[in-house]
C-alpha cells in the first residue's frame, strides 16, 4: 500500500477502494499535489485510515513543506480527517461552512449522524473537532510552484468546493460533485440542492477540464471535457444526470 503515481505532479495517497492507495474502506480518494519544491493535498479522507494516508504523503515528500489540507467539503469520508492532518502539524482549509461544522464536530450538520445510522460508517466512528481555516471560492492557493485555483459548488452539499489546477483545460478535483461518465452525487440530505447543482455543473462545463479526479471511482485522466458537458447537457434539459450512488 503506497503512493500511487497519477500524472506529473499527482499522487493518489489515499482511497477506500484503489488498491494500490488504500487507507480505509471508508475513505474518499485523497489526492497530493507536489512539484518538488511545494503543494498541498486534497481531502483527508474519515481520518480512520490517517496514519497509512500519512505514510503515503511520506513516500513523495516531507508533509512539512506542504501548504496544507484543501477539504472539499464537510462529509465525514472527506473531512474526517482534518484532526489528524491538524495533529501532524498541517494546515487544513475549506469553506466557511465545512469550518464552522468541523469546529465542534458537528455530526447533524454535517450528515454524519445520519449516515452512521443507516450503516455507512462505522457505530462507534465519530467525527472529531479541528481548527480549519476559511477559504473562498474565487480565490488561489499556492505551494512552491504548484497554484489551486478555488470554485464554489454546491449542489451534493453546502459549502462544496472544488479545486481546479491548470488554467488550460487543466485537472479538475471534483470531490462529489462530478465523477467519470458524468455522473453526480444526489442524496436524500436536506442540502443536496438540485438547482444549486445545476448551476454548478453548467459553470465547471464552460472551464473544458481535460482531467477529472473525483472523490471515489475511475478517475479521467483525458478528455474529462466530455464528461463534464454530458452531466452540464443533462441538467439543462431539467433531468437529473445518473447518480453515482446506486440503492441497494
Amino acid at each position: 500500500m503506497s503512493a500511487r503515481p497519477v500524472l506529473g505532479g499527482v499522487w493518489l495517497v489515499g482511497s477506500g477502494t484503489d488498491e494500490a492507495a488504500l487507507t480505509d474502506p471508508h475513505d474518499c480518494h485523497c489526492y497530493l499535489l507536489w512539484d518538488g519544491d511545494g503543494g498541498v493535498l486534497v481531502d483527508a479522507g474519515t481520518g480512520l485510515g490517517a496514519e497509512q494516508w500519512l505514510d503515503n504523503v511520506r513516500e513523495v515528500c516531507d508533509p512539512s513543506r506542504l501548504g496544507g489540507v484543501l477539504l472539499t467539503h464537510y462529509h465525514a469520508d472527506h473531512a474526517g480527517g482534518a484532526a489528524a492532518a491538524q495533529e501532524a502539524g498541517l494546515a487544513v482549509f475549506a469553506h466557511r461552512l465545512t469550518a464552522e461544522a468541523l469546529a465542534t464536530a458537528d455530526e447533524e450538520r454535517t450528515q454524519l449522524a445520519r449516515a452512521r445510522a443507516v450503516g455507512v460508517y462505522p457505530p462507534d466512528y465519530r467525527l472529531r473537532p479541528a481548527e480549519v481555516q476559511p477559504l473562498a471560492g474565487g480565490s488561489r492557493v499556492t505551494s512552491g510552484g504548484v497554484s489551486v485555483e478555488v470554485i464554489d459548488a454546491p449542489g451534493h452539499c453546502d459549502g462544496h468546493l472544488v479545486f481546479l489546477v491548470g488554467t488550460t483545460g487543466g485537472a479538475l478535483l471534483s470531490g462529489d460533485c462530478l465523477f467519470s461518465g458524468g455522473r453526480v452525487s444526489l442524496q436524500a440530505i436536506p442540502d443536496c440542492r438540485l438547482v444549486e447543482y445545476a448551476d454548478t455543473v453548467a459553470a465547471l462545463a464552460a472551464r473544458s477540464p481535460d482531467v477529472l479526479l473525483p472523490g471515489h471511482g475511475d478517475l479521467v485522466l483525458g478528455g474529462a471535457a466530455e464528461a463534464v458537458d454530458r452531466a452540464a447537457s443533462s441538467f439543462a434539459r431539467l433531468v437529473p444526470p445518473p447518480n453515482f450512488l446506486v440503492a441497494w
